[in-house]
């Protein structure tokens, strides 16, 4: 049985990203799970469900892929999923196929609340 995360699972090998989404979700106390390697956070997946989940498109493999394999996980269907994409036609198509959230570089706190339903 997995473990409620009430707070977001972060995969990005940027360490300036993890220290910006850190920061900014800290001001409204929402913790912060991150792996630099999707494989890492898809395993930690099998033991939790966070309350949100976001993705970089700088994996370490394709981010809609993982998005993918995320999405088939019965108990994750619900679990707001967005990818940090660079502002390109050919990954916002990708995240409509894929039926993920786009969110467009560079994250900004508003996008970045916007994406949790805060603001």
């Amino acid at each position: 049985m997995a473990t409620d995360y009430p707070g977001l699972l972060l995969l990005s090998r940027n360490e300036a990203l993890r220290a910006y989404v850190d920061l900014v979700l800290s001001e409204r106390g929402i913790p912060v799970r991150h792996f630099d390697l999707a494989r890492e956070g898809l395993f930690w997946l099998l033991d939790h469900t966070p309350r949100y989940v976001l993705l970089d498109q700088d994996l370490d493999v394709d981010s809609f892929a993982v998005a993918a394999r995320i999405r088939h996980v019965r108990r994750l269907k619900e679990v707001p999923l967005a990818v940090l994409i660079e502002p390109t036609e050919k990954h916002r198509t990708t995240a409509e196929v894929v039926r993920v959230k786009a969110i467009e570089k560079p994250l900004t706190r508003d996008k970045l609340f916007r994406f949790l339903g805060l603001g």
